[in-house]
């Protein structure tokens, strides 16, 4: 008999062994991928899983934040100009 395997939202930490309209997010500091739920992508290491649209959109919120922001200024160092 195969062990069962209990997927957890990273967002809200719902646990689900049944996954039907959850995603999983791969990236990286360069690259975000969105994708339907699949068992083998499910448990590919780095694998990020989400119940639902609303809460992968809060990861990808949140990982666009911390990569598009821009650095913050300098204050201390003399302005050049």
């Amino acid at each position: 008999m195969a062990a069962v395997i209990q997927y957890r939202c990273e967002i809200c930490g719902t646990e689900s062994s049944n996954p039907i309209h959850w995603f999983m997010i791969q990236c990286d500091t360069d690259e975000l991928k969105v994708l339907k739920w699949n068992d083998e992508a499910a448990n590919a290491q780095g694998a990020r899983h989400y119940c639902g649209e609303a809460h992968a959109s809060v990861y990808i919120s949140r990982w666009l934040e911390a990569s598009c922001s821009p650095s913050m200024p300098d204050f201390t160092q003399p302005s050049h100009g």
